[in-house]
């Protein structure tokens, strides 16, 4: 069952399955982007795990279930280092630090766990290789079962990282902060994996049989492949790769038709000329010509690796197969190291971009907490104003006080403010202020005020309606009388409300912003003061029959 292959095209899951039903002996080695690991099997069932997370991941299970003390586990990876080869079980059974039972239930714990995290390794390589292994199965482990567990921890494993690595922290993250920040982990997550490195192996061979041979096998070993002929065509294949953000990785035969025309060295100049115009192209050379200068000058040049590939001539018809198989696993191990390299500096850049990000999401939260801030503590101040406006209002019931509490109310975010009284038909002067420093007089413009209701249709409406009107350049409706009292400039927004006493209009509050001002925002404490004044005018009229009851 010796074979290769891209996790790509076979996952873990798969290759298990496949040992556990031909009752495979042997080691699987996968080499991803986090580096090697290996599931050693007996029968088809698990022996042995190594991955690379963390080292004795045995000895660190069993000292956090309390099973044994870390005294006795470094103790034992000493008698380990000195024994070589022993299995760091075999030497805590030998040390009388554990029972068998106890082991194996760990063993298989830890074997499960390891399992998990490998079955989520989407990308990388894989060898299946027989060999006699010492030692039993830890236990019966389902693989299936297990896929589905490293299918669930999927996104955990990447909410760990986040949390870990991006917010490094001293205790406990409240789990509203904790998700608020994973959801802008995943956001620009999201916006880094589509600007991942995107990978293609430009195949430079100019036999054509050997072309499309090597294409089709390192296809099936799950990489993206361009084949080309000739020195000439891989330059303009480059060219494109410049213009649609491909990274290519170059893997080109040392003897085939050069660039000038002269020689048999394409390759060699293929590869002068690449590091020339893209050193950062890294390229594969590949030969069956047995010549250790050239050899050296290649790698001189800048190859990152020089490759001999088997020489149809002197392999047999029956072996041929075999041997390109194995050259094209060396050739795919190479290229595997190759992206490795890259996602290791891609996975560098977008931590430091995660980070670069997160902080910028941050400050802005921070900025915008701060606005937040801001207007709590403007509309907690209004809050405040509007209650001792109100009591000061409850508690003097003259009309004359109200009014002037009112307006100054009023007075805070509009430009101009009156109250008029309803005389049946007939709109009265009562009280009014002007912010503005040229406004001094509208106070006592407003006391002469007296006009029908009827001559402007926007104190007509107010009263009909008996609620809030607001208007944004009322112009000809204010009516003349209005508009002369105003004076220049005309109003931009206009706000009216009704004071109601016993469901009556008995009075109108009049205010305006100017254009260029502020359009009103705190209407609606406007509205609560004038109610408030309705039930106070009320009370204070119940009261007045109530005495002239008591006189009678």
């Amino acid at each position: 069952m010796n074979t290769s292959g891209s996790l790509k095209t076979k996952n873990l899951l798969k290759i298990l399955t496949d040992a556990e039903g031909k009752s495979f002996t042997g080691t699987v080695t996968l080499k991803g982007k986090t580096g090697l690991a290996s599931v050693t099997l007996k029968g088809g069932k698990v022996v042995f795990i190594r991955e690379p997370r963390a080292k004795s991941r045995l000895g660190r299970y069993l000292v956090s279930k309390n099973i044994i003390t870390e005294k006795e586990l470094q103790g034992a990876l000493n008698a380990q280092k000195t024994k070589g080869g022993s299995f760091l079980g075999e030497i805590l059974i030998e040390q009388a630090v554990i029972e068998k039972k106890s082991l194996a239930t760990a063993m298989m714990s830890v074997a499960e766990e390891s399992l998990i995290h490998l079955l989520t390794w989407e990308e990388g390589l894989y060898r299946v290789e027989e060999e006699e292994v010492p030692g039993d199965p830890v236990g019966d482990i389902s693989y299936k079962e297990m896929a589905n567990k490293a299918a669930q921890m999927a996104s955990a494993v990447g909410d760990e990282w986040a949390i870990d690595q991006i917010v490094p922290h001293k205790g406990k993250i409240d789990e509203n902060i904790k998700e608020e920040i994973l959801q802008a982990v995943r956001r620009v997550s999201q916006k880094l994996r589509d600007l991942k490195p995107d990978e293609v192996v430009l195949l430079v061979e100019d036999e054509m049989l050997m072309r499309e041979m090597f294409k089709d096998k390192l296809i099936s070993f799950g990489f993206e492949v361009d084949a080309v002929e000739s020195p000439h065509l891989a330059l303009e294949k480059l060219m494109e790769y410049e213009d649609s953000g491909k990274i290519p990785i170059v893997l080109a035969d040392l003897i085939m038709p050069t660039l000038s025309g002269k020689g048999i060295f394409g390759g060699l100049e293929l590869l002068e000329e690449i590091q020339k115009t893209y050193s950062h192209i890294p390229v594969i050379v590949n030969t069956a010509y047995p010549d250790a200068s050239i050899r050296r000058r290649a790698l001189f040049l800048g190859a990152t690796y020089y490759i001999n590939k088997p020489d149809r001539k002197e392999i047999r018809p029956e072996d041929l197969e075999n041997q390109l198989n194995l050259f094209i696993e060396e050739v795919a191990v190479c290229i595997q190291n190759v992206i490795q390299r890259h996602e290791v500096y891609f996975e560098r850049d977008q931590q430091n971009i995660l980070r670069e990000e997160l902080l910028t999401q941050l400050i802005q939260s921070r900025e915008e907490l701060e606005k937040v801030g801001e207007v709590v503590q403007r509309d907690t101040g209004d809050i405040k104003f509007l209650s001792e406006t109100s009591s000061s209002m409850v508690r003097d019931k003259s009309l004359a006080k109200m009014a002037e509490v009112i307006v100054n109310f009023a007075a805070r975010e509009m430009d101009r403010c009156a109250i008029f009284l309803i005389r049946k038909d007939v709109l009265t002067g009562f009280y009014g202020g002007d912010r503005r420093p040229e406004g001094k007089q509208f106070g006592a413009s407003v006391k002469e005020l007296s006009m029908k209701i009827a001559d402007s249709p926007l104190i007509k409406q107010a009263v009909e309606a008996g609620k809030l009107i607001t208007v944004n350049d009322p112009g000809e409706q204010l009516g003349s009388r209005i508009k002369e009292l105003l004076g220049e400039p005309l109003p931009k927004h206009t706000v009216i409300l009704p004071l109601l006493v016993q469901n009556m209009v008995v009075a109108l509050l009049y205010c305006d912003v100017i254009p260029g001002g502020t359009p009103p925002r705190d209407i609606d404490s406007l509205e609560i003061l004038l109610n408030l004044a309705s039930l106070s005018l009320e009370i204070q009229q119940q009261q007045v029959m109530l005495k002239r009851l008591k006189q009678n």
